[in-house]
């Protein structure tokens, strides 16, 4: 099996339209409206010829907390997909995670690595991480003002 990533947006064409993926995002954010505090979701979907990849981010307003889900399906060789009905597919399914996230007390988190999931018969990947991005700014400001010591620390990513 292929080691899964979620690729820069460099490397992906765009699943839909900027109008489209704008009304798709405005329902979401209508949709949950009432369980989001000074929050509001955005979304991403690209493609390839190798993979599908979605990710909805839950964004604090003053972009100190993020929290993105992010979901690869992975195309078999040979495999006739239409790209907007899986991201579809993997949409709804997020919606439903999002649902019971909020419905719990935002106690119900997504697997830091990557965990198959089965919809309709297709398999697709999803991992989920709380950033505390405010956070994660102050401690790069700090080891870039004094410095690493002896030791070298790369920069957090998403792929760490």
């Amino acid at each position: 099996m292929e080691k899964i990533f979620y690729l820069s947006s460099e490397k992906m064409n765009s699943v839909w339209a900027t109008q489209e993926l704008s009304k798709i995002n405005a329902l979401m954010n209508k949709k949950h409206a009432l369980s989001l505090n000074d929050e509001c979701f955005s979304i991403q979907a690209e493609c390839n010829e190798a993979q599908i990849q979605l990710c909805v981010s839950l964004n604090k307003d003053d972009k100190s907390t993020i929290y993105p889900i992010e979901c690869v399906f992975m195309k078999e060789e040979g495999e006739k997909v239409v790209d907007a009905e899986i991201t579809v597919l993997m949409l709804d399914y997020l919606d439903v995670y999002w649902t019971e996230y909020f419905s719990s007390d935002r106690n119900v988190f997504c697997t830091l690595d990557w965990s198959a999931h089965l919809c309709e018969e297709h398999r697709f990947y999803v991992r989920g991480f709380v950033r505390h991005k405010a956070l994660e700014d102050e401690a790069n400001a700090l080891l870039e003002e004094m410095g690493h010591g002896q030791y070298h620390i790369e920069p957090i990513s998403i792929e760490t």
